[in-house]
């Protein structure tokens, strides 16, 4: 989905919610001058680097487990618009006339990570799992595990219960096809479990909540229980996918 930004940091709307893999701000006051000046070279009025990703950066959107919300970081735009030089006259020239909202922070992010992998790579190092819940907070109320649950076939369902059996030690360990729940992303983008697609699992899955109580806290923690649920769920459903 695209993103309305407007053309000034003050109009950015959104939080912070979920997973930054650092507070943006933190890094830009931690980097070399020559980093900095590399940033505000994308934003030259000459420069076209922005019109697209930086080929060697990580994908902007990586395959994820149903449940696993990746999108951009709002606070991290509206902290790059105000603190990289010349980037808030570069965004008003680039959008909507050449760029989407989301294509332009696309594109700067990935151009971002590259440059502050090179000048300063630990300051992209921190705990990416250790934020690990947040909320997609979608206006109608949906979220990704209702997008798959509805349209599975009642025998997929029942393999999805299968995993909260009492006899199934299934949600003690990843699956090992799936996804990895929080992969390499771009500065500037954020990757969480959404707490309304947990929160919905337990509603539809018969004896989903009774295996959460059996296993939280006294086998798994929170986290490690919903990434072992989700990644074996998308095992299964996207096994069924490809055959």
């Amino acid at each position: 989905p695209e993103l309305s930004m407007g053309n000034a940091a003050s109009s950015i709307e959104g939080d912070a919610m979920g997973l930054v893999p650092k507070d943006f701000a933190s890094v830009l006051e931690q980097l070399p001058t020559e980093a900095i000046d590399q940033l505000a070279a994308l934003a030259a009025r000459e420069c076209n680097d922005l019109l697209q990703p930086h080929p060697g950066a990580p994908k902007s959107f990586p395959d994820v487990p149903v449940g696993v919300i990746v999108r951009l970081d709002h606070l991290s735009a509206r902290t790059a618009l105000a603190n990289v030089p010349r980037l808030q006259r570069k965004h008003y020239e680039l959008i909507p006339k050449v760029l989407t909202e989301l294509d332009f922070w696309v594109n700067f992010f990935s151009h971002a990570t590259v440059i502050i992998s090179e000048a300063a790579s630990e300051l992209q190092l921190s705990d990416r799992e250790a934020t690990w819940k947040g909320e997609e907070n979608r206006e109608d109320g949906t979220n990704s595990f209702d997008d798959v649950w509805t349209g599975l076939s009642e025998d997929l369902k029942d393999q999805v219960a299968g995993l909260a059996a009492r006899e199934s030690d299934a949600l003690l360990a990843p699956a090992a096809g799936s996804p990895s729940a929080f992969p390499s992303v771009l500065v500037g983008m954020e990757v969480f479990i959404d707490g309304a697609a947990a929160t919905s699992a337990l509603g539809c899955v018969p004896g989903l909540q009774k295996k959460h109580y059996t296993l939280v806290p006294r086998q798994l923690d929170e986290k490690d229980f919903w990434i072992n649920f989700f990644t074996h769920m998308t095992v299964i459903v996207d096994t069924v996918s490809s055959s």
